[in-house]
Formats: structure tokens, sequence, C-alpha cells
């Protein structure tokens, strides 16, 4: 069936030439075209012409052999592809009947030298036993044949189908290879001009356009922006145009108002529209990321050629993949300026906090110049005239210098607080253990009698040295000014947190705070007892602001009356460092 399938059409001309030549090539011998239509009389055979009794017996020769040699190739046939043949046993049959007819003219020549007119007679009656059998199984073959004709020409018609499918894959592999292609290549567009002009350059061949164009739409405008290849006519007199307004040409309005897409062939056009005289036009409109319009991508083909869906389907993803590489390379244009603004303001911020750190620096010297005047010269009315003063006089000059102390602490802690704000702490590996043990030795004085500090798995961190010696500092001292009467007890432990960190927990049996105070004790200049207890309200603040130049956390938790836990979190030491 597969051989009947690629069997050649007929040539209609071999026939005719054959029938040509089998009419003609016997009119060639001698005397049979003066002869034709003449009329013999009675004869024995060896009274015929001579030439005519050699016709005769030649070409019962002839077609004796030739019927033997048919049926021969017949038999040879059926017996190499008996597997295949449906109706072997009728090829058989034919070939028996095309035999016996080769064997009456082989009789034709046999009588006509030895007179065995009854074997002639039994060849003849056999011709006729086989040609009636042969015409009678013939019939009834004809609704199977019919069937296998008809099974035959469903087999081309799939067939042909399979290849339409076939090409219709390839087309479709194209294309997904193109637009994948065109998406990488997009990839490394960085603007809109590039992301345009890389796209119509691989379109244009691609769909066998003259001309195509990007237009991108403003409101009520719209602006060709890239161009391939030559537009003629209105659309090259829009080119040249900087914008026009949508309304102008009915086809662009229709597709960048709508979102739809616009296919013309060659002759066709829209109501309002002027008729395509020449070549087809095609349109699809870009969409942005939320799903508004945003321009269109349109494209021209030569005269005679029609789009098909292949190429309709091709031309919409491409203005889909457009649409997306324009909202990135638009993306990381905003990106970029948003970097150099932030760029710009971190320059601005840096210049600040470096006029801020100065101005602390030169603030605090020009402040605490005075203030120290104040002070000695107290000290000194102190020393030489006390005996001339009366006691109100006495205790206006220990306010004098009282006060003086005091403003000079402020200064001082000033000067830190704006410091621990510009100034980025210089990270290392600081052993805790270490520090507070440091810090102990400095408030020892402080310490003594009932005061207990305990530590425990105290580890190394990674931070500023000199601000966590400060961080430690005032947490203690904290401690140690609001206390009760009672024995004093601190407990200064450490615990693996969460994202390489460690949470520092420093716990005392003071005094306590109540809970609307808790987020007030870390603002500048906030003391909850300014009268009883001495400090300028900036050592939590300090505090505060150390623990997040170190990108950590500080809370407090406490009870009025049973003591408070203030904890803060530090980033570990890196491993192998």
């Amino acid at each position: 069936m597969t051989g009947m399938l690629a069997r050649p059409a007929p040539a209609l001309w071999r026939t005719l030439v054959m029938a040509a030549a089998g009419l003609t090539a016997p009119l060639l011998w001698p005397g049979v075209l003066p002869n034709l239509l003449s009329v013999q009389g009675a004869h024995v055979h060896g009274a015929l012409p001579p030439a005519l009794n050699l016709l005769t017996l030649s070409a019962d020769l002839l077609i004796g052999a030739s019927y033997t040699v048919i049926a021969g190739i017949l038999g040879w046939i059926v017996y190499r592809n008996r597997q295949a043949l449906p109706f072997d046993w009728v090829v058989l049959a034919f070939g028996l009947f095309i035999v016996a007819c080769g064997l009456t003219h082989v009789m034709h020549v046999i009588t006509r030298v030895t007179p065995l007119y009854w074997l002639d007679g039994y060849v003849r009656g056999l011709t006729a036993v086989v040609s009636l059998a042969t015409a009678a199984a013939l019939p009834p073959l004809l609704p199977r044949v019919t069937a296998l004709l008809s099974a035959e020409r469903s087999l081309v018609e799939q067939q042909q189908d399979l290849e339409r499918v076939n090409v219709a894959l390839q087309e479709a592999a194209e294309r997904s290879n193109l637009l994948a292609a065109l998406g990488d290549a997009l990839q490394g567009a960085q603007t809109d001009t590039d992301v345009q002009r890389t796209a119509l350059d691989r379109l244009g061949p691609a769909l066998g356009a003259t001309s195509m164009l990007v237009a991108l739409l403003d409101g009520q405008q719209a602006r060709p922006t890239v161009v391939w290849g030559m537009p003629t006519g209105r659309a090259a007199a829009l080119v040249a145009q900087d914008g026009f307004d949508v309304q102008q040409v009915p086809v662009l309005s229709r597709t960048l108002q709508a979102g739809a897409a616009t296919y013309l062939d060659e002759g066709q056009h829209l109501p309002g529209a002027a008729s395509s005289r020449a070549g087809a036009y095609g349109l699809e409109p870009i969409f942005n990321a939320a799903g508004q319009v945003t321009g269109g991508v349109a494209a021209w083909r030569p005269a005679g050629q029609a789009w098909r869906a292949g190429e309709q389907d091709l031309l919409r993803r491409a203005a889909a993949t457009v649409g997306l590489a324009l909202e990135r390379t638009r993306a990381l244009s905003e990106l970029a300026r948003q970097h150099e603004a932030l760029s710009e303001a971190n320059r601005n911020l840096e210049r600040s906090n470096a006029d801020l750190d100065r101005f602390a620096a030169i603030a605090s010297h020009d402040l605490k110049a005075p203030i120290r005047a104040v002070t000695s010269f107290a000290e000194l009315l102190s020393s030489r005239y006390a005996p001339h003063l009366d006691g109100r006089g006495l205790t206006y000059l220990a306010q004098i210098r009282t006060n003086g102390y005091h403003m000079e602490r402020l200064v001082d802690d000033l000067l830190l607080y704006s410091r621990a704000a510009v100034t980025s702490p210089a990270f290392a590996t600081v052993d805790t253990a270490t520090t507070i043990q440091n810090v102990l030795t400095r408030l020892k004085p402080d310490l003594a009698g009932d005061v207990t500090v305990t530590l425990i798995n105290l580890p190394a961190v990674q931070g500023d040295a000199a601000q966590l010696d400060r961080l430690f500092q005032n947490l203690l001292s904290n401690a140690l000014k609001y206390r009760k009467p009672d024995p004093l007890q601190i407990v200064i432990r450490a615990q693996a947190g969460p994202d390489h960190t460690w949470q520092f927990d420093v716990q005392d049996t003071g005094q306590g705070i109540e809970p609307e105070y808790h987020q007030r004790i870390f603002q500048l200049f906030a003391r909850l007892h300014p009268r009883e207890v001495d400090g300028t309200g900036l050592g939590l603040a300090i505090c505060q602001r150390i623990v997040q130049h170190h990108g950590g956390d500080l809370w407090v938790e406490s009870t009025p009356g049973q003591g408070s836990t203030f904890s803060f979190t530090l980033p570990r030491v890196p491993q192998g460092a």
C-alpha cells in the first residue's frame, strides 16, 4: 500500500504513443495497406499469399510469446509479494487466462503446419473455461477493490494532512526559536531605542516585510520612534513627523485605543480609511505590565503576500516581548536614576555628617572653654574668699560649681552622641568579657560594699571596641544610679540569637521602670528622676545609637520595685575569623 501511495502519476502521452505505434506498425508490412479491406474467397491454408501467411504466423508466435512472458512476470510478482497482495489468487487466475490466450495463438501456428484441429479445439475450450471463470470471479471483488481504493485515497489525504501539520509544526518551531533568540537579544538592550531596533531587525526578514516601525503612544499623540526598511506613501509622511494625532490614522486609532490587532490584505481597508493600493498591512498593540496600550508594531508586506495565521501569531508574540523589554529598560532607567539620586543623597549626608562632626568638636571646645572659666573662678573664689562669705554666699558658690561641672558633662555627652550618630564604627573582634572587666575597674569606687556583679557566657563579637566600652559603662552606671537601699545584684549574660547575632542581657535588682516609660527613657534628655539622681539624660540615647550602628536593637523589660533587664543584640564573629 505504501508503494501504491508513492506511484507516479500516469502519463497520457505514453499511452497515446503506444496506441499510435500499434495502429501504424502493421501497415508497414508488405501487402497490408493495399489489401486491408479486400475480400478473400474460400481457400486452404496453403493458398494464402506468402506475405499474409508470414504475417499471421509471425503475429501468432509473437502474441503467444508475449502472453507467456506476461504470465511469467505476473507469477513472479505474485510470488515475491504474496504477503502484501490482497487478491493474489485473482492475479494468478488472470495469469492463467493470459497463458491460455497465448496457447490459442500458438495453436494457430501449429495447425498451419500440422492439422491438429481437435487439439486446437481443446485449447480453445480450455481458454473459454478459464476466461469465463476469471470473468465470473471479478465482479464480486469490485466492492473490496472500491474499499481499498477509498482507503488509499484516505491514506493519501491523511498523508497530505500530516505533511501540512509537519509544515505548521516546523513553522511554529521556527517562530519559537526566533522569539527565544529575540528575547535573549532584548535582555542585553539598555534603552528603549535598542529594544525597538533589535526587534525590528529580527522581525523584518522573518515576516518578509518591506518596512516596519514602532510607534509609542503619548496620550492622543503617536510618535514613530524606530523605523526599519523604507516606508512609502502615507506611512513615509507620518514617519517624517515627530508626532501626530492618532485620530488622523483610523487603523492606528483602532489598534492603539481599543487594543485590538489589525491585519489587512491587499485591497482591504477599514471604514473611513483609504483602501490599500498594494501589499498587506499588519499592526499589533504593545501593552505594559498594567495591561494598558503604550504603542504598536506595524509591518508592510509586498503585493500578493497575505497574512497567514502563523505570521500573525509571530507578530503578536513579538509585540508582547517588546512590551516586556520596554518595561525592563524603563525599570532599569528608573533604578539608575534612583541609584544616582541615592548616591547624591549619600554624598550630601556624608558631607553633612562631616560638617556636623566638625561642628560638634568646635562647639564642644567653644562651650567648654567658658564653662571651665566659670568653674575655675568659682574654685578660686571658694579658696580665697570663702572666710568672707556668709552661709548664703557659700551656697551660691557651691551651686555655681555644681552646675558648671554638670554643664561640662552635658557637653561631653552631646559630643559622644553626635559622634555616635555620624561616625561609622570600626569593626573588629572584641572580647566582651575583657571590655566589661575594664569598665568594672573604672567603676570600682561605686561597686564597693553590697554590689555583686556576675558575668555569664560572655563571647567575642564584631564591633567597635570604644563604642562597646561606652555601651557597657552607661548600662552599668544606670544600674548603680537607680538602685534601692537593698544590696544590688547585677548579672550580665549572653546567648546565641537569630541571624548570626548574640543577645546580651544586663539585669539588675534596682528600682525598676514603669511600663509607660519603657520607650521614653531612650529619648534625648529623658530623665525620670531629675532631682534625686545626677545625670545628663543622654546615657541611654547614646547606648541606643551605638547598638543601632552595630545593626542591633536595644530594649528594656522591667517591673517596678523588682529591677530591670536591658537587652541588645550584637553581630557574631564570622567563622574562621
